[in-house]
């Protein structure tokens, strides 16, 4: 009687993974509130003080990942991963052409660069013995973003322009950062029966809710910045990703 062949993926297997991420966020129309409650001494004309919509539509950039899984028993995961993309050009206005005294018709106002941290349970339904290992798993992501740049003020008119100059203004984009729920299909495939590496491929939904928004401060005659605009709405990020790469396989 033949002997059963060598577990390919059980209890005591670790992987690590490395490889390219395409980041693909939802575009969300968004409501954005000046908190703003000074509006008596503001040097803006409290007209534009108030609230307006923004679409937030960020391109779908390239990033990368790594992960590490361990399988405690057979067919059963835990998986470990961090994705890290390019900057996406985040906000835009609505409707409304004007913000404060800026003509902003096309602009967008801020960008940034996700980080996304996760932790999931992975089932693998095939026989350990098989080369190739599709998985389905579920779990928690944390989801921050940093490199946060206003740009409203990059593209202005020689009129705005001589405007921000004559009162000294300045700016900043915020993104918060969030707690979520994420879920992935994925597949391993190992070389050969006596191979340690292995090709995987995935897509990973990612919820993510945060707020998001900027401010606009003021320092006409050069003795300290006062804040005359902050608006902030509240963002459904919740991208899809879709990995490919290398792994390494190996017991613990």
């Amino acid at each position: 009687m033949p002997a059963a062949p060598d577990k390919i993926y059980g209890a005591g297997t670790a992987v690590v993974r490395i490889g390219g991420s395409y980041i693909d966020p939802m575009s969300d129309r968004i409501t954005l509130a000046n908190g703003f409650t000074d509006l008596a001494n503001s040097t803006v004309d409290p007209i534009y003080g108030d609230a307006f919509r923004a679409t937030v539509n960020p391109k779908s950039e390239w990033g990368w990942n790594i992960t590490g899984m361990w399988m405690p028993i057979d067919h059963w995961g835990l998986e470990l991963s961090y994705t890290r993309g390019s900057e996406h050009r985040g906000l835009r206005h609505g409707h409304r052409e004007r913000i404060a005294p800026f003509d902003v018709s096309g602009v967008r106002i801020g960008r940034f660069e996700p980080e996304i941290s996760a932790a999931t349970v992975n089932w693998y339904p095939l026989d350990p013995t098989c080369q190739f290992q599709p998985y389905i798993g579920v779990g928690i992501n944390y989801s921050d973003y940093r490199k946060q740049r206003f740009t409203l003020f990059n593209h202005l008119s020689p009129e705005d322009q001589a405007i921000v100059d004559e009162l000294g203004l300045d700016g900043r984009f915020n993104v918060g950062y969030s707690w979520g729920h994420t879920w992935q299909i994925g597949a391993d495939w190992v070389f050969g029966r006596d191979s340690n590496w292995l090709v995987n491929a995935a897509a990973i939904y990612t919820d993510s809710e945060t707020e998001i928004g900027f401010n606009v401060t003021a320092d006409p005659d050069g003795t300290g910045d006062t804040r005359i605009l902050d608006y902030s709405g509240d963002y459904r990020y919740d991208p899809w990703t879709f990995n490919i790469g290398v792994g390494y396989k190996f017991n613990l």
